[in-house]
């Protein structure tokens, strides 16, 4: 799969395995695009803010957050980056096991970008990881500031 794109994946999601997953498919399909990994909300809006361990991390042009978190769930996370008008234009795909109508129309109200359910069987999560990939990396279009960053 050949991207236009080189912008960094932020993955938010306490589930060591999913991150691990979601990692492997994209590195699998030889995107270059680097990948950082956080296990929760708040972990994440350190990350997007530069704080703490996180002082010298490069904004991520894509986030993978799923909703059930400890800590601070997903939607309050949403929430927070798409009210900051630094952060709002960052594509957010709500990638979750969480199927509730309630969920959906709370992302979707906050701003998600996109909701995916995680598929329970491996090759079918690996492809809709790599189809949300392609799409926010390779079809998807920033205006090249917002690429670069501030």
């Amino acid at each position: 799969m050949e991207l236009n794109k080189l912008v960094n994946i932020l993955l938010v999601d306490d589930d060591e395995d999913c991150r691990m997953l979601i990692r492997d498919a994209i590195e699998s399909a030889h995107i270059k695009n680097h990948i950082d990994e956080v296990a929760d909300g708040k972990e994440a809006l350190d990350f997007l803010y530069q704080k703490n361990q996180y002082a010298n991390a490069q904004r991520p042009g894509l986030i993978f957050l799923d909703i059930d978190m400890p800590i601070m769930n997903g939607i309050e996370t949403l929430k927070v980056i798409k009210s900051d008008p630094q952060l709002r234009w960052i594509p957010v795909v709500m990638m979750t096991a969480i199927t509730d109508d309630k969920e959906k129309r709370l992302a979707a109200e906050n701003g998600a970008n996109s909701y995916t359910i995680k598929p329970t069987d491996p090759m079918r999560f690996i492809d809709t990881v790599l189809s949300a990939t392609q799409y926010w990396l390779g079809i998807h279009q920033y205006p090249e500031e917002i690429i670069k960053g501030p």
